[in-house]
């Protein structure tokens, strides 16, 4: 009897690159299995005539002499085409399959092909706790080695180990196992074509003969695993970790500065502490605005321990006085940084258990997954006969792992949008629809009367928030609070500097083309509508006397759809004819123009867009307003039965969509003062309309400033280090400038510097290199600074604003330092920074932007350089707010144009000094500051201090910078010597 498995392969290639159209095998790996037998093991590189680039040299450990002397292809593909008719295992298997199905075309002889098992999405089912589906992940997660190799053999051997550990730890997990059976009988697609979920049907002992024949020790790495799993499936099981009472809890400003001065006892809890004056100053004045109920605006430069210095006063205010204290971070990532890592230190620190002192994690609603939703479109599809292909049936067993997970974890711990693998809605576009239609919409959601409440983590959300003293959120979510709780009267929004790109978000209306067309084509499937008609029927006073109003709106929802459909389908050509006539139109970015006027765009495609737009407006102001009878009809209280709460929630959700689109479409076709209405355009997305405001400071005042008792604006980098420069636009943009006087403290607080930048840094701004866009500017900078990297035997950063540069920037650093100097870059590995840090001695290249949120104090890292003096995006808002910030405000290219800019700089620049004792140079090559004017070189100067700004020729700088550290080194080392004789003596 056949086993269930057949023949099947774990497989993986390496190649030159990533274009199968274009790049080559040079490595190929695999083992073959008949059942749970091991037949055959392979392993070989490939003949390859070309360059090798050195990324992929550096990230394989092939090299050009290794291939030299290997098989050619022909003579591997023969080992390979033997696994026609296969099943081939693979991770991320499109990659796999790109490269390998010429090989197999050319000896298809019509029996069965070999079929490709991609990994990823076994793995994203099983694990939906893991955000990102790297094989290293897991591979390093359950300790089955230390790092992906990127070798054929070895990944596909660790691959293998992978799999073997999800299906005995699946097994394990009983509760999961039985749940997945039966979904996989209810969904037959899924049965018979998801052939990698015949690994959880194997015993232990098939598991253990696989294992065995691979020398893996199958428990001891489940063993690891489910310690490192199981406490998030099953929170009863983890104990809480005991405390002890540290401190006096009074919140009073004496106390608050004697909490920080007992050095020694905090010392005990935490030895790297140290006392800082500038960390005391933040929780006094903090202390103050919460207890006086007054706004302030206050600069915590670079190591004055910012968020304890905020978070220890929130904490005392709130447990004296009863009042909840929202913590408003810059970014979701830093929200769940502040929850994961800054408040267990908190509990620590003041002695404190999670019933003592209540602090939430709480999330906008729309990036919540609603179980209610998801289950009426399931039930529509169902009663409409749809027949699911493998994708639909995939993301609905996907969605249903989900909300299993969310229906044993405890809050903080439930899935939301943004822990869903990016990787799988890109794979599969019917996931990606389904998560944007089943987004919690605040205002259609039915509360505690959902059937769904007790496994929601939005109201599960809302219902700790209720009972928090301190709720971690973001500046999204501050801005778009959730009805059903009123939002906390005390504020401290950390990362301030972004709030003006946050406001921006938040008070925009857009229509984006892929999710108005989906919107729109439900309509033709009745999906949304449909659930008002059942809470027509099922809420009959007679019965069939809504017969009548279903048949009509019916009837009006098709026409709507046909009408619609009649003006969408060849709006989004026009729109791409329109754009691609601008002169630097690109398909790389966003295309950005004027919201077309009727006064001024005469031509005939503007027109015709116009006309279009204007008529799907009507066209949907008209059929919105057949449902107005029904908007408010149904009292969610008064419902009978979970099916029509579930319907509600559908019906409220879909009408509000349609509410929204005509109110953005009338706020776009009208001129709107305060706001600037634009379009947009990229290929592969469509269009995008959008009307955002302009005075984006009166706004944050209107809507949280005044609505609230104390707001404390935080940021290492609002102005200059004094706050004499570059602080107004802060202030407009905070809203903070909008301010009665008796409502703000007179000025900002700009606290003293905890480190000497002025002795401990040397900053260099150089212009005399070629321009950003020659093809030679990575290749000059890196030559000139390439003996400055070598004396100081690594310890550097580079940063490139583009990944073009990147690139190229990634295969010079390779050839000229790769076997001499460690190297570490970004997105070769998920612990890059970490492995720098432990280095010492190593160069390490990233993005722009991976520059702004890492740590990395001490000496591994004493030189950074920059790309360029970063820009301010040039979008039409921007624009129109400069206008507007020069005719109302003050000085725009000073206080809001080139303090932008220079905040993005000293946010780079914050890497360097992490500690008192850290000390370094910076470079900043940009050769179009030369033509800036000297009273625009005084202002950029004054902006970036406390660093004091040089200029000089890129060699001048590379000279200076390494005497600088060298004799820096010099004298600590006789410093920490003399300090070791003393202490001998």
């Amino acid at each position: 009897m056949d086993h269930r498995l057949s023949k099947w392969a774990v497989i993986d290639v390496e190649t030159t690159g990533a274009d199968a159209s274009y790049d080559q095998v040079i490595d190929l790996g695999f083992l073959l299995f008949e059942g749970t037998k091991l037949v055959q093991k392979y392993s070989s590189l490939v003949q390859y005539p070309g360059e090798l680039s050195s990324f992929i040299q550096k990230l394989t450990g092939i090299t050009p002499k290794m291939l030299s002397h290997a098989p050619t292809w022909r003579e591997v593909e023969k080992e390979l085409q033997e696994l026609y008719g296969v099943k081939l295992i693979a991770h991320n298997s499109d990659f796999e399959q790109g490269f390998l199905k010429r090989s197999f075309d050319k000896i298809d002889d019509g029996t069965t092909r070999e079929e490709y098992c991609d990994t990823m999405l076994l793995l994203g089912l099983l694990f939906p706790e893991y955000s990102s589906l790297k094989l290293e992940h897991f591979i390093q997660d359950w300790k089955i080695a230390e790092t992906e190799t990127h070798r054929g053999y070895e990944d596909s051997l660790d691959l293998l180990k992978v799999v073997l550990v999800s299906a005995k730890l699946t097994r394990l997990d009983k509760a999961l196992y039985q749940f997945l059976k039966l979904q996989l009988l209810e969904k037959k697609i899924l049965a018979d074509e998801f052939w990698l979920m015949n690994f959880l049907h194997l015993s232990d002992d098939e598991l253990y003969e696989i294992a065995s024949q691979i020398d893996f020790d199958l428990d001891a790495h489940t063993e690891i695993a489910r310690i490192q799993i199981w406490g998030k499936r099953f929170p009863e099981i983890v104990k809480p970790k005991p405390v002890k009472k540290n401190f006096d809890l009074a919140f009073s400003g004496q106390n608050i500065k004697d909490i920080f001065n007992n050095e020694e006892k905090i010392k005990e809890m935490f030895p790297l502490y140290r006392k800082r004056q500038a960390q005391i100053d933040l929780a006094v004045k903090a202390g103050q605005s919460l207890k006086n109920s007054i706004h302030s605006l206050i600069q915590a430069p670079t190591g004055t321990g910012k968020t304890f210095g905020y978070l220890i006063p929130a904490v005392l205010f709130s447990m004296e006085e009863k009042k909840p204290v929202l913590i408003a971070t810059g970014t979701k990532t830093l929200q769940h940084q502040a929850f994961d890592k800054d408040v267990p230190q908190v509990r620590e620190f003041l002695g404190l258990t999670e019933d003592e002192m209540k602090i939430k994690l709480l999330v906008g609603s729309n990036n919540h997954l609603c179980e209610s939703l998801f289950r009426q479109e399931e039930s529509e599809n169902s009663l409409l006969g749809y027949s699911q292909d493998f994708d639909s049936a995939f993301t609905s067993l996907y969605f249903e792992t989900v909300f299993f997970h969310n229906s044993r974890a405890k809050n903080s711990d439930k899935l939301i949008r943004d822990d869903l693998p990016y990787v799988l809605k890109r794979k599969n576009e019917a996931l990606s629809k389904k998560e944007k239609e089943i987004a919690v919409d605040f205002r259609s959601c039915s509360g505690n009367n959902c059937p769904f409440k007790n496994n929601c983590s939005y109201i599960g959300g809302l219902r700790d928030a209720r009972e928090a003293n301190i709720i971690i959120g973001n500046h999204s979510l501050m801005f778009s609070w959730p009805k059903g709780m009123p939002r906390p009267l005390h504020i401290v929004v950390d990362e301030a500097h972004k709030i003006e790109e946050e406001a921006t978000k938040a008070y925009s209306l857009e229509i984006d083309q892929k999710s108005f067309e989906i919107y729109i084509s439900n309509l033709q499937h009745l999906q949304g509508v449909g659930s008002l008609f059942y809470l027509l029927a099922q809420n009959e006073t007679t019965p069939g006397e809504s017969s009548e109003v279903i048949k009509t709106l019916r009837e009006e929802t098709l026409k709507a759809y046909t009408m619609l459909m009649d003006h969408l389908t060849p709006l989004g050509e026009k729109m791409g004819l329109y754009f691609k006539r601008m002169p630097k139109y690109t398909e790389l970015f966003w295309n950005e123009l004027p919201m077309i006027n009727r006064e001024t765009h005469k031509e005939q495609i503007a027109t015709s867009i116009l006309n279009s737009l204007e008529s799907v407006h009507f066209i949907l102001e008209t059929y919105m307003n057949h449902f107005l009878p029904y908007a408010g009809r149904f009292d969610v209280k008064n419902l009978k039965s979970e099916n029509e709460i579930i319907a509600f929630t559908r019906w409220e959700s879909f009408f509000s969509q349609l509410s929204d689109y005509v109110l953005t479409f009338e706020n776009l076709l009208k001129d709107a003062p305060n706001y600037c209405r634009s379009m947009k355009y990229l290929d592969s997305d469509g269009y995008l309309f959008s009307s955002s405001p302009v005075d984006v400071g009166r706004i944050v005042n209107e809507q949280l400033l005044k609505t609230s008792a104390s707001v404390i604006f935080t940021s290492a980098t609002l102005a200059n280090g004094t706050g004499d420069t570059g602080a107004r636009g802060i202030e407009w943009a905070t809203g903070y400038s909008y301010l009665e006087p008796e409502r703000r403290f007179k000025t900002g607080t700009y606290l003293p510097f905890t480190f000497d930048y002025k002795k401990n840094t040397k900053v260099f701004l150089c212009d005399d290199g070629p321009s950003l866009y020659q093809q030679n500017f990575v290749e000059h900078n890196l030559k000139t600074i390439k003996p400055l990297i070598q004396k100081l035997g690594g310890r550097t950063l580079l940063l490139f604003s583009a990944k073009s540069r990147f690139e190229v920037a990634r295969e010079l650093l390779l050839r000229e330092f790769e076997g001499q100097i460690p190297l570490f870059i970004q997105g070769m590995g998920t612990s890059v920074v970490e492995d720098f840090k432990r280095s010492g001695s190593g160069i390490l290249l990233g993005m722009e932007s991976f520059g702004e949120g890492i740590d990395i104090p001490g000496d591994a890292l004493q030189f950074i350089f920059v790309d360029k003096v970063p820009d301010l995006r040039m979008d039409l808002v921007i624009n129109e707010r400069r206008d507007f910030y020069e005719s109302h405000l003050g000085n725009e290219f000073t206080d809001y144009y080139l303090a932008h800019r220079t905040r993005s700089l000293h946010q780079k620049l914050g890497r360097l000094l992490r500690t008192e004792r850290d000390y370094g140079g910076v470079i900043i090559v940009d050769n179009r500051v030369k033509s800036w004017k000297g009273k625009t070189m005084e202002k950029l100067v004054k902006l970036m201090e406390p660093y004091n700004l040089e200029r000089a020729t890129l060699a001048e700088a590379c000279e200076q910078i390494g005497d600088f550290i060298l004799n820096k080194d010099t004298s600590e080392s006789e410093s920490t010597l003399s300090q070791s004789d003393h202490s001998n003596t």
